[in-house]
């Protein structure tokens, strides 16, 4: 016997199956939060604006990860964190403290690093590589964040971000005229 249940494709009816799910778990916290019908509708109004950023599978696994772990009726902020981290795992994003590991220790060449995933370089770029190689590690750490954050959030909203394209070299940039020099200088910079 199969009592899998199937993930709806509408937003709207996810939000009910997810609400229905979180009343027969969490029965009377349930009625406690939302007492009447107007709550609830507002309840799950909320929902459905604050996780359609979120696949519906990646929803669905995190009420369900939620239910299975927690005695508590969980908050909207503790889903979305959580829909947040599997989408995330689910795209190879690794957490912050590894991503700011990464970009880091490879931010002395940062174009010429296998990045594990394109917001990693992006983020240590906001950062300033120099910022990383030189300030303390709490103090990279917070700025690292906060970028890393605000990039996070754009992607989550459907902002594409690639990997660096490697500098070519020039033979000899003195035979470059100056125009060429100061813009193959600016490239540089913007890349390191």
């Amino acid at each position: 016997m199969n009592t899998k249940i199937k993930i709806p494709e509408n937003p709207v009816d996810l939000i009910n199956v997810v609400f229905t799910q979180l009343e027969i778990t969490y029965h009377n916290q349930f009625h406690k939060a939302f007492p009447d019908p107007d709550s609830l509708k507002l309840a799950k109004q909320l929902w459905l604006k604050k996780l359609s950023l979120f696949k519906n599978e990646i929803i669905f696994k995190s009420i369900d990860d939620i239910m299975s772990t927690s005695e508590y009726l969980p908050s909207l902020s503790s889903v979305l964190q959580k829909c947040k981290f599997l989408t995330l795992e689910a795209n190879g994003i690794l957490s912050l403290e590894k991503c700011f590991k990464e970009a880091s220790t490879f931010c002395d060449a940062p174009t010429e690093h296998n990045w594990s995933h394109p917001i990693v370089y992006h983020a240590g770029l906001k950062t300033g590589w120099f910022l990383l190689q030189n300030e303390s590690e709490q103090t990279a750490l917070k700025e690292f964040e906060n970028k890393f954050d605000l990039l996070i959030e754009a992607w989550l909203s459907g902002e594409k971000f690639e990997n660096p394209a490697t500098p070519k070299l020039e033979e000899n940039i003195s035979s470059l005229d100056k125009t060429q020099q100061l813009s193959f200088i600016e490239n540089l910079k913007k890349n390191y």
